[in-house]
């Protein structure tokens, strides 16, 4: 039984960081492509991934949903990781698509992990690990390969999207620190879920999905509900289930999947131009979360 959850648990790790892959693609192709608005697709995104993960944890962990809901003394909590954790990392990643393309935006955004080591050297006044002084350098220099090709004169990205992207591996890595305590008492997945589905009833109050619908081919919408909107959910879904079967070092090791995912089909489905120094810079990156992995796994 506990090889088969181990091996369960290893799709599912797979599966989740993939379809987060995948989504970043679909949402550039959207974006460029189809030329759907930013602010409609984000509406969409929030409101339809946070009602069908509701609806998931309403039939596997209605307890801890009930329980989350019922306490208000945690709301203040909640609604600072809605507002500045869920709602503010879905929307700096989804502009930094928009600015770049979703390899990019997508690689930044893996960035999270050194600005979970900056956040902690700050909050806890201690020198950084030696890992974690390798692992920012790595990190730095995978950045400054890909953004400049290793020319100090010029950038390969727009400032605009190098900004959005960085701010989206800063907001992420808060949104991992900030709602602990909370998960840890509810679990991951109704926060999360509750986080989702709240950010996306109050943005439609400023931008709803109903009104203005695009024009879309048949398949477009298809690409719109399965991969932005089931993959956002499922693919969480799949994460936190995997983390329980699997633990934490795997799961970190198994991160970079939706990176290299985002790179490979960038490359291949919206011929998203990559040089060789764009794929050293690339594996920097990940080498930096296998770095941490081995870190989780030291301290495990």
């Amino acid at each position: 039984m506990m090889e088969k959850n181990k091996k369960l648990g290893l799709f599912y790790g797979v599966l989740g960081p993939f379809l987060w892959g995948i989504n970043g693609v679909v949402t550039q192709y959207l974006l460029k492509v189809v030329d759907i608005n930013v602010n409609w697709l984000l509406s969409v995104r929030l409101l339809f991934a946070g009602t069908a993960l509701i609806l998931y944890i309403f039939l596997t962990d209605r307890k801890n949903l009930f329980r989350l809901l019922a306490n208000k003394q945690v709301y203040f909590q909640m609604i600072i990781f809605i507002i500045f954790g869920d709602f503010l990392s879905q929307y700096t990643y989804i502009i930094a698509i928009a600015k770049s393309n979703a390899a990019l935006a997508t690689i930044l955004t893996s960035l999270n992990p050194v600005f979970v080591i900056i956040f902690y050297v700050f909050l806890q006044k201690r020198v950084p690990q030696r890992i974690d002084v390798i692992s920012v350098f790595v990190a730095l220099l995978g950045t400054f390969f890909l953004v400049t090709h290793g020319s100090f004169n010029h950038l390969e990205i727009s400032p605009a999207g190098l900004f959005w992207g960085l701010l989206a591996a800063a907001v992420y890595a808060f949104g991992t620190i900030y709602p602990i305590g909370l998960i840890g008492e509810y679990g991951p997945l109704p926060v999360t879920a509750i986080s989702l589905f709240v950010s996306g009833i109050a943005f439609n109050f400023y931008r709803p999905f109903f009104i203005a619908l695009p024009t879309m081919s048949l398949s477009n919408w298809f690409l719109l509900i399965f991969f932005t909107i089931i993959s956002t959910a499922f693919g969480t879904a799949m994460w936190f289930l995997s983390l329980h079967l699997i633990g934490p070092t795997t799961m970190s090791l198994l991160s970079a999947v939706e990176p290299m995912t985002a790179m490979i089909l960038s490359v291949l489905l919206l011929s998203v131009p990559m040089e060789l120094i764009d794929y050293l810079g690339a594996g920097l990156v990940i080498l930096m979360i296998v770095l941490q992995s081995l870190k989780t796994r030291k301290i495990g």
